[in-house]
């Protein structure tokens, strides 16, 4: 019994510890997440602006705008703009002393947690460890060069590099705790992974078309289910990957409580 209070207590100082350490950050972190939001809105509309043009009316190009929600990448980017407008809003409730009290806003900050490990780290991480890699073998594969027409360099690297800008920002200056069970999260990344190949492969078979070049290599051969869960696989050591670095950064809960 002694020693259940004694964890109990030891719980409370780590979760106080953490709180602290969040509250110190607080202020560098809203503004940093402000400039982010900014540069992911400004690129969205460079982007937007460039897909308005007559250059549009080429039938690569009306293909790969029909397929712009089909991506990984446009997925993710809404989860950055999300998150983002999620952590900006509960800061700015902290920092001001505002709506504390509304329980709305509430489970917003409880949620925001959750949502940034689960959904918006490890979507990040494998956009960002797979595109690069495959661009650079054959970018045909993944970004066909037709595609430069539209969208600059700059926001090619927006939605392909400063995404992991924004997460390793936000790991250094949110500080968080190993979860006590992964349950939870992994069954939110799950049900995302399993949308997703079901959003692209509806599409293939109602258009003819997918997102990225390589699956009509490998479409219909034994690779596509070994790509398929080798995605999944780094999905997962993405997720994972966070914990050891959350630890590394902020220190792991043993020595907070201490």
């Amino acid at each position: 019994m002694g020693s259940k209070n004694q964890g109990n207590r030891s719980y409370r100082r780590t979760a106080k510890g953490f709180l602290r350490k969040s509250d110190s950050y607080m202020p560098i972190r809203l503004a940093g997440d402000l400039v982010l939001f900014a540069a992911h809105g400004i690129n969205i509309i460079v982007m937007h602006l460039a897909l308005q043009t007559d250059i549009m009316k080429e039938k690569d190009l009306t293909e790969f705008h029909s397929l712009q929600w089909k991506y990984i990448t446009i997925w993710n980017l809404a989860f950055q703009i999300a998150y983002l407008l999620m952590a900006i809003a509960c800061d700015i409730s902290s920092l001001f002393k505002i709506f504390e009290e509304n329980k709305i806003v509430e489970q917003i900050k409880r949620y925001r947690k959750t949502f940034f490990s689960a959904v918006v780290w490890p979507s990040s991480i494998l956009v960002s460890s797979l595109f690069w890699p495959i661009f650079l073998y054959d970018r045909e594969l993944v970004f066909p060069s037709y595609i430069d027409k539209v969208l600059s360099t700059s926001s090619n690297h927006m939605i392909h590099s400063f995404i992991t800008v924004v997460v390793v920002w936000e790991l250094i200056t949110f500080p968080r705790s190993r979860p006590q069970s992964h349950k939870w999260n992994l069954m939110q990344l799950a049900v995302i992974y399993v949308a997703y190949l079901v959003v692209f492969i509806t599409n293939y078979h109602i258009t003819g078309l997918w997102p990225y070049p390589l699956l009509y290599s490998i479409y219909g051969t034994i690779y596509f289910p070994l790509f398929l869960f080798a995605v999944f696989i780094i999905y997962l050591i993405a997720y994972f990957i966070q914990w050891p670095l959350v630890s590394l950064i902020h220190g792991s809960s043993k020595k907070v409580a201490e």
